[in-house]
């Protein structure tokens, strides 16, 4: 795996934990693809890179804190995929979700996602904790 790739992969998780908005959003292609049916159900989704940032500021600064554990990266042409644990904390409980992405990688210049796409194994914990880490972050910002 190119080095580039591997550091665009980790580098976005660690900016996403550390709510580094200005990373996150220039490591993201213009657009991008969203699909979390496999968490969510419903479709996938194209969005432009600056309402993805807009919306995970909307909610992760909610969480007392995320980390997303990846592993096991093996690249496939422009996709990347990466087995995660990706864990919310919040008021001492924890929403934890296992699986994998599939990131997909631009081919010209510096590597950007242009695509996320979250396949769920299992999930630990409750759920509830976005309702709850959305309200908390909401307030925040008023």
């Amino acid at each position: 795996m190119k080095a580039a790739v591997t550091a665009t992969v980790v580098d976005f998780f660690r900016a996403v934990d550390v709510r580094d908005w200005d990373t996150v959003r220039a490591l993201l292609a213009d657009e991008v693809t969203l699909d979390y049916v496999s968490l969510f159900g419903g479709e996938a989704e194209i969005v432009p890179a600056d309402e993805v940032v807009q919306r995970w500021r909307a909610l992760l600064p909610g969480f007392d804190a995320t980390q997303h554990l990846l592993g096991l990266l093996a690249e496939s042409g422009p996709v990347v995929r990466g087995n995660v644990r990706g864990y919310h904390l919040l008021n001492g409980e924890e929403w934890m979700v296992a699986g994998w992405y599939d990131l997909t990688l631009t081919a010209a210049g510096t590597p950007r996602i242009a695509g996320i796409a979250l396949t769920v194994a299992y999930e630990t914990g409750s759920r509830e904790l976005l309702g709850r880490a959305q309200e908390r972050a909401a307030a925040a910002l008023r």
